[in-house]
C-alpha cells in the first residue's frame, strides 16, 4: 500500500510580509525531506496570493525532487489547470517525470475561487463553472497524443490560444501522459476519469457520497470500458482517499486533546488572514455544506471528519479502505509547522510511518479489476 503526506496542508499566509518568506520556504523543505525519510511520498498543493511556497509547486517539487530516497514520488494535489498555457503545462510536467523517472503524480482541478482566478486572468463564471479547468484538461490530452506529422492541432479558449504543429517535448516518461490522478467529486466525474483512464480521488472533495459509493460508481465505469492491463492496474494502484485531518497519540484520549490544540491554531491563523484579506476557500470534509464554503473552511471545515487515535484505532481506518481495495491514502497530519504545533504534526507523522504504515506494506497493488469487484464492501 502507498502513503502519501501533503507538505504544509493548506498553509495560509497569517502573518504576511516578505521577511516571512525565506522562513516558510525553509520549513517547506524540512517537511517535505522528512515526510520522505519516513517512507512517505510528498505531495504539494498549489496555491497563489496566499503564501510564498505553493505559487510554484512544479518548481519546488524539482528542488526536492533529487534530495529525497529514489523509490519516492512527488505529488500534487492538485495542479490548477486553468492558470496554466496548455503547453507549457504539458512541457513542465513531461519534463519532471522524465526527471523523476515516471515518479510523478499529478492530481489535476480547476482550483479555488476568492483572489486565485482574478489574478491569473480567468473570468469569475468561466473559472467557477469549471468549464475553464475541462477546456484545459481536453487541450492537454490532445498536446500528448499529438505527434509530428499529424494535422496542426489550434486551440483557442477564452484565455489561451495556440496552434500545434511539432510535437510537444520532452515526451512522458514511459507512456501517453504522466500519471494523472483526476478531482471527482461528482458521478460524470467519475464516469469521465474512468473513461479516460484515470485514477481518481475519492473522499473530501466536495462530493456528497460517501468513498466507498464513490468507489463502486468509479469501479462498475472503468469496468465497461476497454483498457490496457496497465491502465487499469494504474487507476488501482493511484486511485486516491484523501484524510484532511488526521492525528495519532499513544491514546486514543491524547490524540484528541492534541486535535483541539491544533485545531484551535489553525483556525485562529485562517481568522486572522481572512479578516486582513478576505473569504478563505479550501476543501471541506462531507460533514460540512459547500453553501458556505469560504465560513466554514475559515472555522475548521476540514477537521470535521478527522482520523484521530492510536496506532491501532487508526490502523481499524486504514483496514476499512484495504478492504474496499483502495491501494493510496493521502494524509493531511494536524498540526502548524509554522506554528506552535508543528510537534503534533510531527509525532503523528512519526506514529504512523512506525507502527501504522508496516501492518499494511507487504499488501501489493491490486491489477485485477474484477477481483476488486467482487471482494469491495
Amino acid at each position: 500500500m502507498d502513503f502519501s503526506t501533503m507538505v504544509l496542508t493548506m498553509y495560509v499566509a497569517h502573518e504576511d510580509g516578505p521577511d516571512t518568506d525565506e522562513e516558510v520556504l525553509s520549513v517547506a523543505v524540512d517537511q517535505s525531506l522528512a515526510s520522505a525519510e519516513l517512507g512517505f511520498n510528498p505531495w504539494f498543493t498549489e496555491h497563489h496570493f496566499r503564501g510564498p511556497w505553493h505559487s510554484s509547486p512544479l518548481q519546488f517539487a524539482t528542488y526536492i525532487a533529487p534530495q529525497i530516497p529514489e523509490d519516492r514520488y512527488l505529488g500534487f494535489g492538485v495542479l490548477s489547470t486553468p492558470y496554466y498555457n496548455p503547453v507549457r503545462l504539458v512541457e513542465s510536467m513531461n519534463l519532471l517525470d522524465q526527471l523523476t523517472r515516471g515518479r510523478t503524480l499529478y492530481g489535476l482541478g480547476s482550483g479555488f475561487p476568492g483572489l486565485e482566478p482574478a489574478g491569473m486572468g480567468l473570468d469569475k463564471d468561466y473559472h467557477g463553472s469549471g468549464k475553464a479547468a475541462q477546456d484545459t484538461l481536453e487541450i492537454i490530452q490532445k498536446l500528448w497524443a499529438f505527434r509530428t506529422g499529424d494535422p496542426e492541432y489550434v486551440f483557442n479558449t477564452p484565455t489561451h490560444q495556440g496552434s500545434i504543429r511539432r510535437r510537444v517535448t520532452p515526451a512522458p516518461y514511459r507512456k501517453l501522459h504522466p500519471t494523472v490522478i483526476r478531482t471527482a467529486s461528482r458521478d460524470a466525474s467519475l464516469i469521465a476519469a474512468a473513461k479516460n483512464g484515470w485514477p481518481v480521488f475519492l473522499g473530501a472533495t466536495g462530493a456528497t457520497a460517501t468513498p466507498a459509493e464513490q468507489w463502486r460508481t468509479y469501479l462498475d465505469a472503468l469496468s465497461k470500458e476497454i483498457h490496457s492491463p496497465d491502465v487499469i492496474a494504474e487507476c488501482l494502484r493511484w486511485s486516491t482517499v484523501d484524510w484532511l485531518s488526521v492525528v495519532v497519540a499513544d491514546t486514543d484520549a491524547e490524540a484528541q486533546k492534541r486535535l483541539d490544540l491544533a485545531r484551535a491554531e489553525r483556525t485562529a491563523m485562517r481568522q486572522k488572514y481572512a479578516a486582513q484579506h478576505g473569504p478563505l476557500h479550501g476543501p471541506l470534509s462531507r460533514a460540512r455544506p459547500s453553501a458556505s464554503s469560504a465560513t466554514a473552511f475559515a472555522a475548521g471545515g476540514d477537521m470535521m471528519d478527522s482520523i484521530v487515535g492510536n496506532p491501532d484505532t487508526v490502523a481499524r481506518k486504514v483496514q476499512e479502505l484495504v478492504d474496499m481495495g483502495v491501494n493510496h491514502l493521502l494524509l493531511r497530519f494536524v498540526g502548524e509547522w509554522t506554528g506552535e504545533t508543528r510537534w503534533i504534526s510531527e509525532t503523528s507523522m512519526k506514529l504512523f510511518a512506525e507502527e501504522v504504515a508496516p501492518k499494511f506494506h507487504d499488501i501489493a497493488p491490486h491489477r485485477d479489476l474484477d477481483a476488486v469487484m467482487a471482494a469491495r464492501v
